[in-house]
């Protein structure tokens, strides 16, 4: 009997030691799970010389938490940062304690606890940027991008012009698909930079995602500043994209009448003019647009091109041959000219009953050969098929030049169809 009860005495003891020695190491653990958010003591029943001590003690906690996180000793200060706010010296020390507590905790991958503290600084410190940029990263971290988004705009109210915080969320509320948000988020950006190009576009991009119109948007902006010639170019372009051509017209030339030199309006008049048919308004726009700079080449290329459309064939080439004499390479500009003598002949074929081409036409398709060959030869390897074509089936053959009287070396091409050709071919 008297052995059964020094056994049971034996267990009952190495039971006890291993219970307090469990105790003793979870109290040694930093504590991930924060207290209650009310859980700071305010110390009004505390002594003067309590009041002392305990001040003592925060001032150690808080230099070894410190300590302790520039050594990349989370745990140990985390478990410095939890003894002080234990103790209710957290609101008084807060620009220095919930900052540090929270990356603390983000190095230790405790996300839920460092989004706890940030938000128990943020109750002493509501407006301290640091500790919103923290906890909305934090939430960032944890996908809670809803919350994430109210911290950053937050941010925005103590800090009302920080774009990098507005390109920010503006990225979030598009990943959200929040449109409406987004919407009146970008206007409010635009009212900080109301010139940045990303914003402008964004902003039309964010109506049309949101399912509204942008048109009344960009009239209302662009009449409100009618000195801002690209607000009224996006307008137009827009307004072009509905097929409102009329209307498109009357803002582009108001955006050409305040801004003359607003290269991109005439470039957006002319191409609405050719893409609706209106050649005339097209050449119109591209004249102006050329006088602007007479080295433009691909201007003058375009009016060749639209005087070609016309069949007006005399100022068709010569706007190719400006083109020429102010292009650096000149491949296209050879194209096109070709393109402007072989239709030139084409047309002047067609006219005929016979439809068959005269040594008069050959000379004509032989200058447009001629010109397909020389803009190969620069490059502009669109023009080959057009050249082989020809030198099949069009120019003169040697049948055609042994017709020709023997002492001519050069020939022009006659008739009222060429009376305006002035260049000539020399007999091979």
């Amino acid at each position: 009997m008297g052995l059964s009860i020094v056994k049971t005495l034996k267990i009952t003891r190495t039971v006890l030691l291993v219970t307090l020695g469990i105790a003793s190491a979870m109290i040694m653990l930093p504590r991930c799970i924060p207290p209650p958010a009310d859980g700071e003591e305010d110390g009004a029943a505390l002594t003067e010389e309590e009041l002392r001590r305990r001040q003592r003690e925060c001032d150690i906690a808080l230099s070894n938490a410190w300590e302790y996180y520039k050594n990349r000793e989370f745990e140990s200060s985390v478990r410095n940062y939890l003894k002080l706010v234990d103790m209710g010296c957290g609101e008084e020390n807060a620009q220095d304690v919930y900052l540090y507590f929270g990356r603390a905790y983000i190095e230790l991958g405790s996300l839920d606890s460092a989004v706890w503290a940030f938000k128990q600084g943020l109750r002493y410190l509501p407006e301290d940027k640091n500790l919103l940029e923290n906890i909305a990263y934090a939430l960032g971290r944890q996908g809670n991008v809803d919350e994430q988004i109210y911290y950053y705009e937050r941010y925005l109210e103590a800090d009302p012009t920080n774009v990098e915080v507005f390109a920010t969320i503006t990225d979030l509320l598009r990943q959200a698909e929040r449109y409406d948000d987004l919407v009146l988020t970008l206007q409010r950006w635009l009212e900080v930079e109301p010139n940045n190009p990303r914003v402008q576009s964004d902003i039309i991009a964010a109506y049309e995602m949101s399912g509204k119109d942008p048109l009344t948007f960009m009239r209302q902006r662009w009449e409100d500043n009618p000195s801002n010639a690209q607000w009224g170019i996006d307008y137009a372009a827009k307004l072009v994209e509905n097929l409102d051509y009329s209307l498109a017209y009357r803002v582009l030339e108001g955006v050409i009448q305040r801004t003359p030199t607003a290269r991109s309006a005439y470039e957006l008049l002319a191409n609405a003019a050719l893409d609706e048919g209106d050649v005339d308004r097209a050449i119109s726009a591209l004249e102006r647009l050329f006088g602007l700079n007479r080295t433009d080449d691909k201007t003058a290329l375009e009016l060749s091109r639209a005087y070609l459309r016309k069949r007006e064939f005399p100022s068709a080439l010569e706007w190719a041959e400006t083109a020429l004499k102010v292009a650096a390479n000149g491949g296209e500009a050879f194209y096109v000219r070709a393109e402007v003598y072989y239709s030139t002949a084409d047309d002047c074929v067609s006219e005929r009953e016979s439809g068959a081409p005269s040594f008069q036409d050959k000379l004509v398709f032989q200058m447009a050969y001629e010109d397909y060959r020389s803009a190969v030869d620069k490059g502009y390897r669109r023009a080959r098929t057009r050249a082989d074509f020809l030198e099949k089936n069009l120019i003169p053959s040697k049948g055609d030049w042994f017709l020709q009287p023997a002492n001519l070396r050069t020939f022009k091409p006659e008739g009222d169809c060429y009376s305006w050709i002035t260049r000539t071919i020399k007999r091979p």
